[in-house]
């Protein structure tokens, strides 16, 4: 398959224009729709049709563009070995749920290069199911998720845990100490997204002590943590975060911790790479590492 074109037909898909695409790619339309059609000859499909919406794509189409995002980074993975085959460069992924990558992964990593200064290092946020993906895919190195996952073709260390507290604005008059009930008492915004664990596992621990989450006053969800700092700075409602991502705040005395009686949040960090025998000596040296010196290193 030529890849190329997979690329233009991807952004075809996503731009629902093939001027728009042939202009950013400095091609004329004519060839970008010819070799739009030799995928679609290769295939035996057609992949696009023109609507009052713009160029969409066909059933076909759809399926192509699900898998196409994979492939093309493949090949962007195969470039880089080859690369850094030719330059004696040591390139490691490492993909990682969100919070620990916007705020302790990096200070990690900058002790990690101190140790291995030859190594290179790239990290995404990406939830625990596209990070095991990606891994068994061969598309990064190593990731760290909060759920143990069970796959005999992979290596798993728990690292550490991420500590999870309760935040309100520091003027807020919510007491510095409830019990679990009181949360019904207490506007929330809650975090929502796919890439943490928090929403679903207080849903679990709210279940666990005979409540549910319909009855806690919910006054809007939230897909990342700087909205939900932002929130709870201008005093829109207390929230659950991981501590890192608060910590500058607490320090500030912008925020303050709310504790809850009894209430646990906290949830494991499992540290997941491909078994010895599928992995490359640089990564097993930052495994071992990271399983060596666990969550002491992180800032």
């Amino acid at each position: 398959m030529n890849l190329a074109a997979l690329a233009y037909f991807r952004e075809v898909v996503e731009t629902k224009s093939i001027s728009k695409v042939a202009a950013n790619r400095h091609i004329s339309q004519s060839a970008l729709s010819q070799n739009i059609q030799k995928l679609e000859d290769e295939l035996g499909y057609q992949l696009l049709e023109r609507s009052n919406k713009g160029v969409l794509p066909t059933e076909a189409g759809r399926i192509l563009f699900k898998y196409s995002g994979t492939m093309l980074r493949i090949e962007d993975k195969l470039k880089e070995e080859l690369d850094a085959l030719a330059y004696s460069i040591e390139n490691i992924r490492i993909n990682g749920y969100l919070s620990l990558v916007d705020y302790s992964l990096p200070c990690v990593l900058y002790k990690v290069k101190k140790n291995f200064p030859t190594y290179n290092f790239e990290m995404r946020a990406k939830s625990n199911m596209e990070s095991i993906t990606d891994l068994i895919n061969e598309l990064t190195d190593l990731c760290f998720v909060t759920e143990e996952p069970c796959d005999d073709r992979l290596d798993v260390s728990r690292i550490g845990k991420e500590h999870i507290v309760l935040v309100a604005n520091s003027e807020s008059a919510v007491p510095d100490i409830i019990d679990v009930e009181e949360l019904q008492r207490h506007e929330m915004v809650l975090l929502d997204d796919e890439a943490l664990t928090i929403s679903s596992f207080l849903k679990s621990q709210l279940k666990n002590v005979g409540l549910s989450i319909d009855q806690i006053p919910i006054m809007f969800k939230v897909d990342s943590i700087p909205a939900a700092k932002s929130s709870v700075n201008n005093q829109l409602g207390i929230c659950f975060l991981p501590y890192m991502s608060v910590k500058k705040e607490l320090y500030e005395k912008k925020f303050k911790v709310v504790e809850v009686r009894k209430f646990n949040l906290d949830y494991d960090i499992y540290l997941v790479t491909r078994q010895k025998c599928s992995r490359q000596k640089p990564v097993t040296d930052v495994y071992n590492y990271f399983v060596e010196n666990g969550e002491k290193d992180f800032c």
